[in-house]
């Protein structure tokens, strides 16, 4: 290889011009910290926290990933050998439990954990591998119009959804595709008990139209008029009410099944200072007031905000999710309902 010798002179002149970039733009840069954050929020939701952590902390440079929930975990999964997220924000609990018990995530406690309801965090830990940030539960949204031109009345619990004037008006998410579906079925198998709940689904299927491949499009199809009830959670049935949709939600009596969603640092995440601090600011009350704008349930203690035609009474009839069995049988319950109810999925 050919070597070329630069002048003494050249290279005094090289030095002080990488000098004098440092000092006049890149002191800053030199100090910047970077960090991955992987996300399942949806992107608005996303980008205002973001955007607001920033101007708390203009220093660090964001790389973001954002999707749905699954394949943010699956991928997290390939990358379980050489990570390159630093935090993982608005994943599902359910899905956070399985990294834990894979020893994929840090335990870090955020600042002001004592204003963080017990519902909303890892509490098997001395200190918490994740932190729920928000929160939604089941419901049933019913279109008042269809409802009346099909002589049916508005549903007040789960079993009404067995009677067999329901046959054929009914929409729900497939537990496979959407974690939408899966809560209300371990919702119903904390609530009735694991084989009386298989006994109630299949009872509900013959009631179902369709079984769908997203968590709010039930209640969707329902304030259209595709669907007379559909299976889903509250928000997507609310701001169809505040569109001008005659369409109720119903909070079921026997109690509703929740997700929550959180945030965990990865281990071995390459710049844990900014996680530390992304997940000290998800978690404040700012964080929160944020959250706030996009679910009814968050975990700050304290923060609610009154939205139009939400129903009341959800966060009370929340039932106690032990998201560390769900984690341990999600495979199991979901191929046993792919196996009996899955030839009314909707095509994909």
């Amino acid at each position: 290889m050919i070597q070329f010798k630069i002048p003494t002179r050249m290279r005094l002149l090289c030095a002080a011009l990488v000098v004098s970039g440092s000092v006049g733009s890149g002191a800053n840069f030199a100090q910047a910290e970077e960090l991955t954050v992987y996300s399942a929020l949806a992107k608005e939701h996303f980008a205002e926290l973001i955007a607001e952590f920033q101007k708390r902390e203009p220093d660090i440079k964001i790389n973001q990933l954002l999707d749905s929930n699954g394949p943010i975990i699956a991928r997290l999964l390939a990358e379980k050998e050489n990570p390159r997220a630093d935090i993982i924000l608005g994943a599902s609990v359910p899905g956070l439990v399985m990294l834990e018990e894979k020893g994929m995530l840090m335990p870090y406690a955020p600042a002001g954990l004592d204003q963080i309801k017990d519902r909303f965090y890892d509490r098997r830990s001395e200190t918490p591998h994740w932190v729920g940030t928000d929160a939604w539960a089941s419901a049933i949204c019913f279109n008042k119009m269809e409802g009346a031109n099909h002589e049916v009345e508005e549903p007040k619990n789960w079993k009404d959804l067995i009677k067999p004037e329901y046959k054929g008006m009914i929409t729900m998410p497939n537990p496979n595709s959407s974690a939408t579906g899966l809560l209300a079925i371990v919702g119903w198998m904390k609530i009735f008990g694991e084989d009386e709940a298989w006994n109630y689904m299949d009872a509900l299927h013959q009631n179902i139209a369709q079984y769908v491949h997203s968590g709010s499009k039930p209640c969707r199809m329902a304030a259209t008029g595709e669907a007379v009830i559909g299976i889903a959670y509250p928000a997507p049935g609310v701001k169809a009410i505040n569109d001008g949709a005659p369409l109720s939600v119903v909070i079921p009596e026997e109690g509703v099944g929740s997700e929550v969603e959180g945030v965990a640092i990865v281990a071995g995440a390459q710049h844990p200072d900014a996680a530390r601090k992304l997940a000290d600011f998800a978690t404040s009350l700012e964080g929160n007031q944020i959250h706030n704008k996009y679910y009814a349930l968050v975990g700050r203690k304290g923060v609610s905000t009154s939205v139009p035609n939400y129903p009341e009474g959800e966060e009370a009839a929340l039932v106690d999710m032990d998201f560390y069995w769900v984690a341990a049988n999600r495979d199991r319950i979901l191929a046993e309902w792919q196996k009996r109810y899955g030839a009314k999925d909707e095509p994909k």
